[in-house]
């Protein structure tokens, strides 16, 4: 008996109808499933869009406030609460200066930034909303795992109902289920973190920083003001006058012809008793506010540099620069240190192949490079450009010019003669007291001898250049800023 090929036939046919309902039925329940997943999952990606939008919404308001684009970016990579923190210490900052829009200093004065932080072209070009939908799940990235379907347009195929799936899956990646999403983009979305940094661990720091405003100005100028007032008026100010005028009628006494009329030395006296009530309360200000303001107050610093002189807020101020200086450059030569190892180690001979000759001679020019460009001026050359110098002779007049000239050269510079003073090294501890040290007595420049003591060699040199000097070589302290010393105190 023969192969009934009609019924296999009829029998293959009723299995496939089976089979190719069952996979079209399997792709209708996968669709359905993945639209109810889609409805749930639309109101999670709905909030996430609105965490974005308050993120866009602040970081907009970052750059009216004066911050630049790449900022934001990066306080908006630093973490979910990154741009509101961001935001709030400017506003802050803004307030307590009382203007609308912060200077790049004092936005530099809040956020740390990665020395090395390059932005994507396409996030600098595009919108932050965009950019914040990607940070906080809103809206696809370029690395999201995408639907997988097969594109095969086999008649065969599609005939048994193998592409049953794959056509469910391609209705599923149509958009507009969500605006632009399709259903498949909302269910990926759920999958993925509620806020994801793209650029990793950037490490962005944030700071409080104190900003000097019409607020703080005026706590400034209302304490200052009345500690002066205080003070002027003060039995403590009596007394000092009092004694300035003994001081000065002693000094004349003695043969010392001041330049000084007994009104300006009381009034020089009074001024030092104003100075030492109102000196704690502006070095507080400036240690809080000198870099964020206190400097580019007009009124605050003309009232210092009225009570202080004018020399004493522009010391702090280089001061701040140079200590800022410092720090920038120990991160540079730090990073060129890096390098340079790095360079070196990628230079290096391979094993085996080293010319111990080349080695050694290479090695030697380093050294010798290296000792040539660190080695610092021998304390012989400082000696000698010290002693090459002539600064001018302290001013007789009580006025603006001797409170510089004592600020910076008392103790280390000849008052008579201009010239840099060159200490002994110290002697050494113990000994015989065979120094006389003279005692005196008197306020504000006009000091008198009253009797004298027996010291060793070592408390003479303490007492004579202690404070000033270096007890090793006997040069003057701060020699840098001897040889760039103000215009102002160097003999025409």
């Amino acid at each position: 008996m023969g192969f009934d090929w009609k019924a296999f036939a009829a029998s293959f046919l009723e299995g496939q109808t089976e089979a190719i309902k069952e996979r079209r039925k399997e792709a209708k329940d996968f669709e359905e499933e993945e639209k109810e997943k889609a409805n749930r999952n639309a109101e999670l990606v709905s909030q996430r869009n609105l965490l974005a939008q308050d993120a866009a919404q602040l970081g907009q308001a970052a750059m009216q406030l004066g911050a630049t684009k790449k900022q934001v970016i990066a306080a908006m990579s630093s973490g979910a609460l990154g741009m509101k923190t961001f935001y709030e210490k400017l506003l802050k900052a803004a307030n307590e200066k009382g203007v609308k829009t912060l200077g790049p200093t004092d936005i530099e004065s809040i956020i740390d930034m990665p020395e090395v932080f390059e932005v994507n072209p396409e996030y600098i070009d595009g919108t932050l909303l965009s950019f914040a939908q990607k940070s906080y799940g809103a809206m696809p990235t370029a690395g999201m795992p995408k639907v997988e379907i097969d594109q095969s347009d086999s008649v065969m195929r599609q005939l048994f109902g193998f592409g049953a799936m794959d056509q469910a899956k391609s209705k599923l990646t149509e958009s507009g289920f969500m605006g632009n999403l399709s259903i498949a983009d909302v269910n990926q979305l759920a999958r993925q973190a509620d806020y994801k940094s793209l650029y990793g661990d950037l490490g962005v720091n944030f700071f409080d920083k104190d900003f000097y405003g019409p607020a703080a100005a005026g706590k400034l100028l209302k304490d200052v003001t009345t500690a002066a007032d205080r003070a002027r008026n003060s039995s403590l100010a009596k007394l000092a006058a009092n004694q300035a005028e003994k001081d000065l009628m002693a000094a004349k006494s003695n043969g010392n012809m001041l330049d000084v009329t007994i009104e300006e030395a009381q009034q020089a006296a009074i001024d030092e008793v104003v100075q030492d009530a109102v000196m704690p309360i502006i070095q507080t200000n400036v240690d809080m506010y000198g870099t964020t303001g206190l400097y580019d107050h007009t009124p605050s610093v003309n009232l210092i540099n009225q009570l202080l002189g004018d020399d004493y807020l522009n010391d702090l101020r280089d001061l701040d620069e140079d200590v800022t200086n410092t720090l920038s450059n120990e991160d540079i030569e730090a990073n060129a240190e890096a390098d340079a190892s790095s360079l070196e180690d990628l230079m290096s001979t391979p094993e085996g192949d080293t010319d111990d000759t080349q080695t050694e001679t290479t090695q030697t020019e380093t050294t010798q490079t290296e000792s040539t460009q660190t080695e610092a001026p021998s304390a012989e050359a400082q000696k000698e450009a010290l002693l090459a110098l002539t600064f001018r002779k302290r001013p007789n007049v009580i006025d603006a010019s001797r409170k510089l000239w004592d600020r910076n050269l008392e103790g280390k510079v000849d008052p008579d003669t201009g010239k840099v003073i060159i200490a002994p090294p110290r002697p050494p501890e113990g000994g015989e007291k065979t120094k006389d040290l003279i005692t005196t007595t008197g306020l504000f420049g006009f000091e008198s001898p009253v009797g004298s003591k027996k010291v060793t060699e070592a408390e003479y040199w303490d007492a004579t250049y202690g404070k000033t000097h270096d007890p090793v070589t006997g040069l003057p302290r701060g020699i840098d800023k001897l040889l760039n010393a103000d215009p102002r105190l160097l003999e025409d």
